[in-house]
Parts: C-alpha cells; structure tokens; sequence
C-alpha cells in the first residue's frame, strides 16, 4: 500500500504543515495564498486537486515555473504530508456542475418544477466560481452543484449581497433556512469543513432587469468577515478589496475598524512585522500579530461596515487583553498618542499619568514599556492573557497568576516582554 492510498490513516498533517513552511512557503506563502507560485488554498487548480494529482506534481516539479522535483529529497511518506497539509487548508468551491431549465414567465416560484423540467444545458464550470447569469434566456432555473470547503475551526455562512431574489440551499441533501433576509444581506448557516452543497435560482418573483451577477461569499459565522467568494462577482469584489498597508522604515498608525478588534481601536503596525492594537477607551493593548500589517480594502469598499484584515497572525485579541486594573476611583482617561519615534499613548490612572509604546524587538517579539509619567509614586498592576502561542516575562516587578505588578516610581519606565512561541 502506498502512502497515498492509505492517505487519511497515514499522513501526519503537523508534519506536512512544518515542511510545507520549510520548503513551500517562500514560493506559495505560509498561508498558501500564493506569491510566486500558485495559491494553493483557493477554488482555481491549474493542474489538478485530486490528492494524486497534486503528490505526482510535488514529485516531478514544474523546472520552467522554477519550481524543483522533490521525489528524490523527501520520501513518499513526507510528500505524502505535505499533501493532506495543503487539502487541509482548501477553501472555496470544487467540482461545479450547472444544470439549467427554461421556464414560462406566468410559472408558480417554486423549484419543483425542475421534477418535470428537460434540462436545457448542463456542464462543469473550470473556475468552480457561479455564475447565475449563465442562461441565455429571459426565465430560468438555475442550479448548481459542488463541494464546499468551509472554514474548519468555526462556523461559517453564505452571504448574499441580493435583492430579493429567490434561492435554496442544500447541505449535504438537507435544505438550509436563511438566518438573514435583509435588504442586500441573505445568509445560510453552513456545516465546518468539507460539504455538499446545492443552490438553486428561479427568476419567478424577481424583478426582470436586476443584474443577475451575485457577490456571494462565504463569511464567518459573525458575518464580520468575507472569507473568499464562491461567484465570480463575489471573487471579483474581493480582489477590488484589497489595499495592504505595509509599514516601511517608521510604524504606521490605522484608525480603521478592524475584525476582532473594538471600534475605537488605534492599529499601529512595524517595519519589524510584529504589529498591535490599542484600544482607548480602556488603556489596553487589545491585540498583537505577526506578519504582515494590514489590508483596509474590506473597509474602504464596504463603506465602512466591513473591518479591515490582519495580514499576520494573531499571537492575541479580543477579548484577551493587556489591561491596567482600574476602580471607580482610578478610571482611564485617554489624554493622546504621540507618532514620533516609537508610537506611544499617554493616558490617567487617577492621578497618575502613564505611558506606554510597544517597541519592535525582531519579528516574533514586543517590548512593552510602561512609564510612569507623574502624579505619586504607587502599585502598578495589569491584567494579562494567556495562549501557548506566546509568553510574557519582565525583568521588573513580578508576574503572577496572570498579572503584572509593579511599585511603580515617578519617571521610571517598566518593561513586560512579549515573545512569540516557536512553534507559532
């Protein structure tokens, strides 16, 4: 038995995953979305999505696309990972099939009809992206039929920027209700990871001149988020919403509304790529992530209700925090932030006035330094998150059971160290 045929019971996805980002990753991106390769996450498979498909073209290589053979580096077993690895990490449509049907204009709306319906036109669609306005006629059904990879660790939902328009959604054969029916807002709960899934349109009901080209996507189960598209208009409006903010030589500071962050927070992203988030309203570091900073396209093309995106990945966020503990007699009050040099925020704690920058130590680390700027001298205490994905040490002050504190002394600076782990 080869090791691809004993795929699922054999092949070590940890394993996969750290050779892929050993030896992928400079080419196809740590998170598979491509660079000089192929993105190897999406719908669109140039050569190939079956398993075998893709170990017979690690093992050959493509030498005019720069990309080596490694059939005589790693072995059968090994290559074997790398490939339950990457079909891990699939999203989008595969395999698309279309059906069509013609229908009178005076028909009841339903999709019943198609029981006694000839199909008109069918076929597989290579982009395994929908397109409702395939027909070439005035009144249609139309329905298409898939695998969907949703999103694996968390729910998920189709999102339909529509009218009222009519459709209906199967998951593996079951019938999904809509969890939204608002103007320019359907959605359908979807199941996590690999799924059947059929989706029909009639346009019985609708208006005649509507523009059948739908963005439809797959978000997060919040809705904060489009994941990826699964129509051509919807992949389209993706990639129109796209604008990465990268940080040069000096930080950059965002005040935009970002997914998994406050509203009110202020992003402030370093030529080192380890980047973080102060919220103002409470004096507390609310997120830090590595990688790149950030892509505002989602806010600029959603007007304002769709939250920019992290271009990393988070080490922490909300509701996980760095956090000073206030009382009702020592609240926050933000007072400013400060954009020369290192990027620092003032604010008071009763009567005593701190502040802190986070200073780019490399690209896995964060230096918190916490000065107190006046007022009277006294304990400085902060609340902190835990995660296997980073630790927290000071070489002041003590930490424990999640908390920083510190007897703090008017104009001396305090540090917390925040180290990303190695396996992140």
């Amino acid at each position: 038995m080869t090791p691809l045929q004993s795929f699922t019971a054999a092949a070590n996805t940890q394993e996969g995953k750290a050779l892929f980002e050993t030896t992928c990753a400079s080419c196809h991106g740590k998170k598979l979305t491509g660079g000089a390769g192929f993105n190897l996450k999406d719908e669109m498979w140039v050569h190939g999505s079956k398993p075998e498909q893709i170990l017979a073209n690690i093992k050959a290589g493509f030498s005019q696309a720069g990309m080596p053979a490694f059939a005589a580096i790693y072995s059968d077993q090994q290559l074997a990972s790398i490939v339950e690895y990457i079909l891990s990490q699939r999203e989008g449509l595969d395999n698309l099939t279309y059906k069509t049907y013609h229908i009178d204009s005076n028909s009841p709306q339903s999709f019943e009809l198609i029981d006694n319906l000839p199909i008109k036109k069918s076929g597989s669609l290579a982009t395994n992206l929908m397109d409702f306005s395939l027909p070439e006629v005035k009144d249609y059904i139309i329905e298409f039929e898939a695998d969907l990879y949703g999103p694996k660790d968390k729910a998920g939902q189709i999102f339909s920027m529509t009218h009222k328009e009519f459709f209906e959604i199967e998951i593996d054969g079951k019938r999904v209700e809509p969890s939204m029916t608002d103007w320019l807002r359907w959605a359908w709960p979807i199941k996590q990871g690999k799924q059947k899934i059929k989706i029909r349109y009639t346009t019985i009901g609708t208006k005649q001149r509507s523009d059948k080209r739908f963005k439809m996507f797959v978000m997060n189960g919040e809705l904060t988020e489009k994941i990826f598209g699964i129509t051509v208009s919807g992949k389209q409006y993706l990639n129109q919403a796209t604008f990465n903010i990268t940080p040069d030589t000096k930080d950059e500071v965002v005040r935009k509304k970002i997914v998994k962050l406050p509203t009110s927070s202020i992003a402030v992203g370093t030529p080192l790529n380890i980047n973080y988030a102060f919220n103002p309203k409470t004096c507390s570091i609310v997120g830090v992530w590595s990688g790149n900073f950030l892509n505002v396209g989602p806010n600029i093309e959603g007007r304002g209700r769709d939250g920019s995106l992290i271009g990393g990945d988070w080490l922490f966020h909300m509701p996980a925090q760095i956090k000073p503990l206030v009382t009702d007699t020592t609240p926050c009050e933000f007072i400013q932030y400060n954009r020369s040099g290192n990027t620092s925020f003032t604010y008071r704690l009763g009567h005593q006035q701190y502040r802190v920058e986070a200073i780019a130590q490399d690209r896995s680390s964060l230096l918190l330094n916490y000065t107190l700027l006046s007022g009277q001298n006294g304990i400085l205490q902060m609340s902190l998150p835990t995660s296997d994905k980073f630790k927290l040490s000071t070489k002041q002050g003590e930490i424990t059971d999640n908390l920083f504190s510190v007897n703090a002394k008017v104009g001396q600076s305090y540090q917390v160290l925040l180290s990303a782990s190695e396996n992140n």
